[in-house]
């Protein structure tokens, strides 16, 4: 009878400790290293784009669009008075670390052009990446400190050549490439907050800073890859949408680390 309790008692631990990891798994699969938006722009469905992400962050456009020729099969084409959106998604409320990347090729416009922007105006919550800024180009965020939210401005693309830029923040460094190499760094330490705007393609709000040009291959992440993870992504960005960490063992780390 005592082996019968023993291994009884036994299979109640076992039984709790799977309980224990799937409330975990539960509760923090948001919470892992994710691909959150991808654009591919090789289709438009009436004024959508599809997102092929995991989260289904569909964009839909507003004005005069339409597919040109992009690096990578097509690309959405913005004629300074057209932008996309994306409805507010948990996905999208990035805090803690993130990458945002593309592909643009501008044509000369002497406003500035916002390829992707979270929020309606500079507000809390807000982080942009734009690739025409005071004659450069800029990741930026809201919440972050005076000092370095909008000061990280690269090197100016607007030559009508198709140029990949990406920018990521660690939680403690933005970092803005261009080509595959880094424009500009800035030490930038803070805390990040959600908003609940949308995530605007080409524009600010769907009110100013319109992208006179073509956008491709738009993607979000929502932690800070290498320098190596965004060149893979330069050179073919599908091979980068399998994440560099397993979902389940970053979870478990995760879990272990509580």
């Amino acid at each position: 009878m005592k082996y019968l309790v023993n291994d009884f008692s036994k299979l109640v631990k076992i039984v709790g400790m799977v309980l224990v990891v799937a409330v975990f798994l539960s509760t923090n699969v948001n919470a892992a290293d994710e691909l959150v938006l991808h654009l591919t722009f090789d289709e438009l469905k009436g004024d959508v784009a599809e997102d092929i992400s995991d989260f289904g962050n569909d964009v839909t456009f507003n004005g005069n669009v339409k597919l040109v020729d992009g690096m990578f099969g097509k690309a959405i084409d913005l004629d300074g008075k057209s932008w996309g959106e994306i409805p507010d998604d948990d996905s999208l409320d990035i805090v803690d670390g993130i990458t945002i990347e593309m592909w643009a090729k501008l044509r000369a416009a002497g406003n500035e052009q916002t390829g992707v922007e979270k929020g309606t105006t500079w507000k809390a919550g807000l982080y942009t990446l734009a690739p025409y800024y005071r004659n450069g180009s800029i990741l930026q965020f809201f919440d972050l400190p005076e000092n370095c939210n909008d000061e990280n401005i690269g090197g100016n693309i607007q030559d009508d050549t198709w140029h990949f830029m990406a920018g990521t923040w660690d939680g403690s460094t933005i970092k803005l490439y261009i080509d595959g190499e880094i424009s500009k760094e800035s030490e930038c330490k803070g805390k990040l907050s959600p908003n609940n705007d949308p995530v605007f393609i080409g524009s600010r709000g769907g009110t100013q800073r319109f992208v006179n040009g073509a956008l491709d291959e738009i993607k979000m992440y929502n932690y800070a890859l290498t320098e190596d993870e965004l060149k893979a992504d330069m050179d073919n960005p599908q091979t980068a949408d399998v994440l560099p960490q397993d979902k389940l063992t970053t979870t478990w780390a995760r879990i272990k680390s509580r």
